[in-house]
Formats: structure tokens, sequence, C-alpha cells
């Protein structure tokens, strides 16, 4: 790939020291990497690896700085020829965004840091197609502050090269430099020295004179500048004016990070040069501007690793903590002190490489492939989008990524109720599904109507529904394109009329795969068998899964923790049902607590749709229960996972449970729930809330688990490859048709 990465500045820093072994890691790997930013002191490192630095003023608001580093990047952008413009930070974002726009390159982000948002800043802040977070606490700032979708955004690590930082490095010119005395102990704190980054330095300087007085050996190395430098350097002063000579040295800003923690016996920080420090076999005190969390040992790890070293919602960094560990670490045995010490370095080696962070973003890029903003598309998506039904919306997730990885180059539009979110969310093109005109100009300039998946034909719900859809199908072949029904279920169809419209649009397809053989067989009864009909899967088999922290992380915040069994209940509304629904169910979810020591976990997968229903059954339940909201798809499969087993109204709740293997009972509001579990081996099956066999199957679904588990997962590589194989039917529907050679 040829990639930009764009920023404020080069100099020492957390996330300038991040793009730096990035960019280095990516150049090793043969894709060509260019870096634009107002300069510093890692231009000539970026250079030496072979990276091409830009320098253009995007450290500043001021206004004719931001125009010339707009004009710098046009320039750049227009002329470079990249697959990927990434920026990591604000200013940068927002001037790539106008112009990656403007001339079709494709746009991320990372997010190394939360920032405060105010409405202006919110407003044009600018976070790409996909954005990456350095922390899974990053990511949650993302999606609570900025709304981001959260399947947007990866996370990964701040990448350490174990080579450059490694335990035994030379650091005799570093210890010549600043008069530190190897018979000393030595106290080395590294940060940029700005007054949000600077506390845990500053405090060091006051607590100098006390650590002096427990150990004569004690010398303090303060490494970084900034804003915040004066302060620094003026209780520095005060501490060396108290004992008489320079206990505390400044070494101001310094590229050479590795030789001067190699100065030290313990280091002090947060972050990036707190992870450095820990892949050279330093015991390390996390101290920072966000929290303290003190001397880094195993326990204290998840905590670590949740604010990414940075001990955000951790307690504040105070002189008596930073005093204490500092001791502690000056009066521990040698050998206790080196088992901290393997252990930091044995955690970079496992959990920090380079090589990890840059495959993260690796996969990023190729996600996005391809984003450029266009007016019309090859494939034309109709189906049930832009209503935030969590199942539907999955689909369409599905879909797209499916055909992506079978063309990456694929030109897709989405017929949407919310088009400017489904834009945002899938990088595609949208247009309103209920503006006619835009609809028949999408139609006009495309070739394939993708039209599904779900069980779109039928007036179980609403006959209107099915006049929708009909049109929709009859349109898209009078205006020339090619139809595939995709992933689709048929019915139910109770009027004649209903079915007869169904078989005439069905007609008219090109190729149609059906989810179960029940709509097949639909399809028959109808008379449909002109067009090729196949068997296939659903393509929310083919979602992934959340990451396991990210998952870990959201039970955390739900309650749902490893002590708690639990079972997910998802029920819709039930037409007149009178209210009985919500309480058999919520009797059962008692007697299975009570019986079985589970807690109910309910889950609307419609919002708002299904929310009254779900909580109305949890009020009526006398036991705890957990009530979980704003999930995607890929959440979902991480949550269902950690079930005892599921009790589901929607369909895709049990495709969601199949796909990981989780045991399920299905509530068959009409016949797609029982087809479905029929075409998976699934008997669990009731037309409505019986206690009693609700309560029998709950038992046998917890007795049979494993073997229920291990007989779903087994078929998880065949439902993938059915699903798969839409996809490329999709994308040989689209290609040109060979032109036939004349026979002379």
């Amino acid at each position: 790939m040829n990639i930009l990465m764009t920023t404020m500045k080069m100099d020492i820093g957390g996330a300038e020291t991040h793009i730096l072994e990035l960019a280095k890691e990516l150049t090793r790997q043969g894709h060509t990497v260019t870096v634009a930013s107002a300069g510093g002191v890692f231009v000539q490192e970026l250079e030496a690896a072979g990276v091409r630095h830009v320098t253009a003023p995007l450290h500043t608001r001021r206004p004719d700085s931001v125009l010339r580093a707009a004009g710098i990047l046009r320039k750049l952008i227009k002329t470079g020829g990249f697959d990927i413009v990434h920026a990591h930070a604000r200013i940068p974002a927002l001037l790539c965004h106008l112009l990656c726009k403007r001339y079709r390159v494709r746009f991320v982000t990372t997010a190394h840091l939360n920032f405060h948002v105010n409405f202006l800043w919110k407003l044009l802040t600018r976070w790409g197609e996909r954005t990456v977070a350095v922390s899974d606490d990053i990511k949650q700032y993302l999606i609570d502050d900025y709304g981001v979708c959260t399947d947007n955004i990866s996370v990964t690590i701040n990448g350490i090269n174990t080579d450059t930082y490694a335990p035994g490095l030379d650091a005799a010119a570093v210890m010549e430099e600043f008069s530190l005395s190897p018979e000393k102990h030595r106290i080395v704190c590294v940060s940029r020295m700005d007054a949000d980054r600077s506390e845990a330095a500053v405090q060091l300087c006051d607590i100098a004179q006390r650590l002096y007085a427990y150990d004569n050996s004690v010398e303090l190395l303060l490494v970084g500048d900034g804003d915040d430098f004066p302060r620094l350097s003026e209780h520095a002063q005060n501490a060396n004016e108290a004992v008489g000579f320079p206990l505390v040295r400044l070494a101001g800003a310094r590229t050479d990070i590795n030789r001067l923690i190699a100065a030290g016996d313990i280091f002090v920080g947060v972050s990036r040069a707190a992870l450095e420090a820990m892949a050279m076999a330093k015991p390390v005190i996390l101290a920072g501007n966000q929290g303290y969390l003190g001397i880094f040992t195993e326990e204290k790890f998840p905590a670590a690793y949740d604010s990414n070293f940075c001990c955000r919602g951790c307690e504040e960094t105070n002189r008596d903590a930073l005093y204490r560990d500092v001791t502690a670490l000056l009066s521990m045995p040698q050998t206790e002190r080196a088992a901290i010490s393997d252990f930091c370095r044995a955690t970079i080696k496992e959990h920090y490489s380079v090589s990890r962070m840059a495959r993260d973003y690796l996969s990023m890029y190729e996600s996005v492939r391809p984003f450029a903003p266009y007016k019309h598309g090859d494939i034309l998506f109709c189906g049930y989008y832009g209503f935030r039904n969590m199942g539907d919306d999955s689909l369409l997730r599905a879909i797209i990524d499916n055909i992506r990885k079978s063309d990456p180059d694929a030109r897709m539009t989405v017929m949407s109720k919310n088009p400017r979110e489904t834009r945002c969310l899938y990088g595609t093109h949208a247009v309103n599904r209920f503006n006619p005109f835009s609809v028949a100009r999408a139609m006009k300039n495309g070739k394939l109507l993708i039209f599904g998946g779900g069980n779109l034909l039928q007036d179980g719900s609403s006959a209107r529904s099915l006049l929708y859809y009909t049109t929709v199908l009859r349109a898209a072949k009078a205006l020339g394109m090619k139809i595939m029904v995709y992933a689709n279920g048929i019915g139910p169809l109770h009027l004649e009329k209903s079915r007869t419209a169904a078989a005439k649009a069905l007609s008219l397809s090109d190729v149609i795969t059906l989810r179960e053989k029940d709509s097949i067989r639909e399809c028959a009864a109808l008379g449909v068998t002109a067009p090729v009909i196949r068997l296939t899967a659903d393509p929310a088999f083919t979602l992934k899964e959340a990451d396991a922290s990210w998952t870990a992380g959201l039970c955390r915040k739900f309650g749902i923790t490893d002590d708690r069994r639990c079972f997910i209940v998802a029920l819709r509304e039930r037409k007149n049902d009178g209210g009985e629904t919500p309480k058999k169910v919520a009797a059962v979810c008692d007697r299975i607590h009570d019986t079985y020591g589970l807690t109910p976990v309910f889950l609307p997968m419609h919002d708002p749709l299904d929310r009254a229903v779900n909580r109305a059954a949890a009020a009526l339940c006398h036991s705890e229960t957990i009530f979980l909201e704003g999930l995607t798809g890929s959440e979902m499969l991480g949550i269902l996972r950690r079930m005892e087993f599921v009790i589901a109204m929607r369909l895709h709740t049990l495709i969601y449970s199949t796909a990981v293997g989780t045991p399920s009972m299905g509530l068959a509001y009409d016949g797609k729930l029982r087809a479905f579990m029929e075409t998976t081996g699934q008997p669990y099956m009731l037309d409505s809330a019986d206690e009693e066999q609700m309560l029998a199957y709950a038992g046998e679904l917890l007795s049979k688990k494993e073997e229920i588990r291990a007989s779903l997962l087994s078929r998880d590589a065949q439902y993938r490859e059915l699903a798969m194989e839409d996809a490329r039917c999709a994308v040989e529907l689209v290609k040109p048709e060979k032109p036939v050679k004349n026979a002379d």
C-alpha cells in the first residue's frame, strides 16, 4: 500500500512514537509510507528508515497556518496516489476528511487520547470511515462523546520495538553526560512536560528531598519538554537547593529515550514511555495526570490494560503514594525486584509487539476498501435497512463485508430509511428508500438489485410491506437491473392475492437463494421455478465477533460478572396477546433462577419496538434481571457466547446463538423461527409461552449444553461457506458478460 499519515508534530510523545514505530514497521514490510507534520526530533529517524516526511504547519489552529497546511496536503493527496490517508490528530483529520472526499481517497483515523469535547470540536471532528483506538476506554469515549459506531472502531496496542528497547543497553554515555553514578539508585521519568502530562514529574521533584533523606544514594533524571517545563524547572531547582546539590537532573527533549531509560533503576510514568521501560525490564510505577496505579505487577495488568497504561479511572496521583512506592522498590530484595522486571518484559513481548500493531492497522486498512464517495453503485441493496433493527442491520453489515471480500472495489448503494446514518456506518452510498426519484436514479445507474436478506415477501406484519417490496422488484426489472433474492425466507403469505403478487415478483429474479427448506417448498407451491434457486445460510453466520477484551468490558458494564451464570431472553410484541407472554416468561425466568441459579438477561433486538415488552417482562420478575441495550450484532455474538442458553422470539437472536454454539429455544410467533430451528437441527420450539414446557426445555438445554454446542459449532464452517457463496454469486452477476467472438 501507499499510505499517508498526518499528525501535528513528530516531537517527543506517546502518539508520535506510536506513529514512528508504525511507519517504520510498515515500511519494513514493503509498504510505502509518507508522514506529514510540522516536523520535530523524530523526522531524522523516520527518513533514516525510508519514510518520507513532508513539513506542513499542522500543529496550530491559526487560520493562516491551517490554510497553508491545507494547501500542502491538497497537493500531496491530489498527486500522491495514496491508497489510504491516515490522520492521527484532530486538525489533520478535518483537513484530510475534506480533501479525501474531494479526491476520492480512503480516509481513516487513530484516537490516541480522550480530549475535552465542546460543541465546536464535536462539530468539526471527523473520524473517517474506520477509526483505531489505542485502548478500550478510548473506544468507549468515541462511542459516548462522538457517537461513532462501535463496529467501525478497532482497538490496537502501543507496539514497542523490543530490539530498540531491550535490557542491558549501554547507557554509559548518558551516565557520563548527566554525571550519574552506577553506585546510586537512579529514578527516571519520561513524559511530555505539558500541563496535562507533567504531574508525576513535578511530584517527583516535590518528594525528592524526602527520598534523599530515606536513601542518600538516590538520583532523579526527568526527560521531556513542553509548555509546563518552566514550572517543572522551578520545582527541580527548589529540590536541588534544599539538598545543596543537583539531586534532580532535567534532560529536556530527547530522541535517545531507550538509553535514558537504560540509565535508570526505577521508572515512573505512564502510557507508551512506561511500556518502553517495561520492555527494558525496568520496574515501573504507573503515575500520570489521569490517575495512579503504582508499582506494576501481575494483578494490576487488567486495570493497566483497560486504560492503555494511562491509569484513567484510578485514584489521583499524589505525593504520598509516589513516595511509598518508590521507597518500597528501593528497599525490596533484589530477587523480588527482578521478578517484577521479568514480568514487565514478558508482558510487552506477549501483548505489545510492533508487528501485532502493524497487523491491526493493515487489517483496518483492508476493511475500508473501497471508500470513495460516488453518486451511484453497481449493486443496489433493498431490505429493512435504517430502522435500527439489530438483526437487519447485522445482515447488511455481513452482506457488504462479504461482497467486499469477493470484490474489494465493489460499488454499493443502500436503500435506507436513514441514508445519512447508513453512509456513515457502512461506507457505501445510500438513498432514501421512500423517495421514488432517488430510488429510480439508483436503479437506472445500477446493475444488480440485492433483495434481502430476511423475510421481505410476507403479509404477516402488513400488506403494505409486501406491496412496497414487490413494487421495488418490478421497478428494478423494468429499469434493466439483474435481481438476486439474497438469503431470504418466504412468507407467511396468507392471502391469495399476496401469493400471486409474490410469485410474479420472484419470477423476475435471476438468482434466488433461500435460507430454509420450507422457503424452497413455498417457492415451489407458488409456482416459481424459472430462476436458479438454492439453499443457503443466513449472512449473519459470517459476522465477525467483537474482540474478547471489548466483550469483557461490556459484560462488566452490564453486570454480567464471571461468577454469574446468565441466559438471554429476547421478546417481541405479539398481536392479540393481552400481555400474557411477558407474564408467563417472567414466571418462567423466576423458576429458572430459583431452580438453576441463573440470571435472566433481557435483550430488545429491535429498538424501540421491542423495548416495552422486554421491560414489562423484566419488571414482572421477582429475581434480579439484567437489561441490554445499544448493542451491535458483533457485540451480541460475544455476549451470547457467555450465556447458558437463549429464549427468543426474534429470528436473529437464534441465528446469533447458533453461530456461537449457545443452545436455544424458540417461541414461534411465525413460521420462520420454526423453519430455522428445524434446518439447524434444534427441536426446542414452542408455539406459545408454556411455563412447564419452557422449564423442562431449560433443564434439557443445560444438561446437554456441551453436546448441543459441539453439534452447532461443527456446522459453522458449512454455514459460513454457503453465505460466502452468495457474495461470490452477486459479484459474478455484476461482472460484464464476455462478448461472443465473431465466427469469422
